[in-house]
């Protein structure tokens, strides 16, 4: 994942997300995390919160794939006013379905329902706790002599479930659509270079050690010897060869 405040912080997970200075691509922060997906949004939580600390002000933007577009890390970044480059997790379920996506419902704020692409109510249901969404439906008299319902529902009747952080949600859908998200997708990929060189040049494609203190150790010691690359460029100015000029 990339973030940016003009001068740019990333950071990307497999088992150690990085924090990267996007100009040099010098890593300034690396995090070592379990291999589990939840903790993918974890690790970058904490490690833009460092990054606030460090500037002294939160990022303007962040990108990253679409393993952080779940609802409740797009509402974090809501919450600090930070823009998300991301493409939702459930991008591409709606893309291959081949019915009408919520984005489809026009939402009425004062009677709490959804009015569908065919102009009939979906009314509120209750909440989905597990899915911590909540439930709006149809009826089957409506639904079912509806002219659009082959590409609403399979079902007798529409049922449509909105995410609690829906909003944060769909702004990351809009995002997706503008030229500065396929820019700062573009930039995401000097980090995604970085794990290359980790795995193909350094040859770190498997841990050489257990328990999550020892993995720590060894992404850092890998993240110097990338830097040690990088910033031997800075120790003396670039010189240009003297050409020689005949009349």
């Amino acid at each position: 994942m990339h973030g940016s405040d003009r001068s740019q912080s990333a950071e990307c997970a497999a088992a150690a997300p990085d924090q990267l200075d996007n100009p040099s691509c010098v890593i300034v922060g690396v995090q070592a995390t379990a291999a589990r997906l939840s903790q993918e949004t974890v690790a970058a939580q904490e490690m833009l919160t460092r990054f606030a600390e460090w500037q002294g002000r939160a990022p303007e933007s962040v990108a990253a794939d679409t393993t952080y577009g779940n609802e409740e890390f797009l509402q974090w970044l809501a919450d600090r006013n930070i823009t998300p480059y991301m493409r939702t997790r459930d991008s591409i379920h709606r893309k291959n379905s081949p019915f009408f996506g919520p984005e489809r419902f026009r939402y009425e704020r004062e009677h709490n329902r959804y009015i569908c692409p065919a102009g009939q109510p979906l009314n509120y249901g209750g909440r989905v706790y597990r899915n911590r969404a909540f439930n709006y439906i149809g009826t089957r008299k409506r639904c079912g002599a509806c002219a659009l319902k082959a590409q609403c529902t399979s079902a007798p009747f529409r049922s449509l479930n909105i995410h609690q952080h829906e909003p944060a949600r769909q702004r990351a859908r809009e995002l997706a659509n503008t030229p500065e998200f396929a820019r700062a997708q573009r930039q995401r990929k000097k980090v995604e270079a970085l794990f290359a060189e980790l795995k193909h040049q350094i040859g770190l494609r498997r841990l050489r050690l257990r328990r999550l203190k020892f993995v720590r150790e060894q992404f850092f010691l890998a993240a110097a010897a990338q830097n040690l690359k990088r910033l031997v460029r800075f120790l003396s100015p670039p010189t240009r060869p003297i050409l020689e000029v005949t009349a």
